[in-house]
């Protein structure tokens, strides 16, 4: 007896034939043919069924999406305003050095003498004592850096002080001096009344 089958593979049909030998009647031939005729004509290749769903290539295509946001959203994170690096400080230009001036200093009434009992704690206050002596006693109505940086060195006082020149401008903002003249630093009524509080010992 033979026997047909049919399979799918790769796209074409596959038969398969047996055969079988046997001994039967002569009138059973044409039953026989007749089977096998009728099981090859009604096997049919199997029908391959797509699964619902999106495709390979659809699938391919969405993972390529995501790779290529992935790659976005790490570029976003990595771009970003970096941070300004604060300024180096750069240091100040130290002042020139004020010049000593040639003056008498000591004759009465001395710098000295002015200002004992008076306790300064300031440059501020030093200054404003020192511009009134040279007002009251050497007839000096306006005082340069030179004049104050001498009286300093007269007295002792540190000069470790960049910029002579500073406090008395800040004494010109406070209104306690006045400028007739660039570089030149008036002591006016409010400085000395500020003077004869310090020499009364007063703060």
């Amino acid at each position: 007896m033979a026997k047909g089958t049919t399979a799918k593979t790769g796209g074409t049909s596959k038969i398969r034939f047996i055969m079988v030998e046997a001994e039967i009647a002569d009138g059973d031939i044409g039953q026989i043919t007749q089977a096998i005729q009728n099981a090859l004509r009604t096997s049919s290749p199997a029908t391959t069924q797509r699964l619902a769903g999106p495709s390979v290539k659809a699938v391919a295509r969405e993972a390529e999406i995501d790779a290529d946001d992935e790659v976005e959203d790490a570029e976003a994170l990595e771009i970003e305003t970096p941070a300004r690096a604060p300024r180096p400080k750069v240091p100040r230009t130290a002042k020139p050095v004020p010049n000593v001036l040639d003056l008498d200093m000591t004759s009465d009434v001395s710098l000295a003498n002015y200002v004992r009992g008076a306790n300064p704690k300031s440059n501020f206050k030093r200054y404003l004592l020192i511009a009134a002596w040279f007002k009251e006693h050497r007839s000096v109505d306006a005082v340069t850096a030179d004049h104050i940086y001498t009286g300093f060195r007269t007295l002792k006082w540190s000069v470790n002080i960049p910029d002579f020149s500073q406090t008395l401008r800040d004494l010109k903002a406070a209104k306690y001096m006045t400028t007739p003249e660039r570089g030149h630093y008036a002591i006016n009524h409010l400085g000395i009344a500020e003077v004869e509080t310090l020499l009364s010992g007063g703060d």
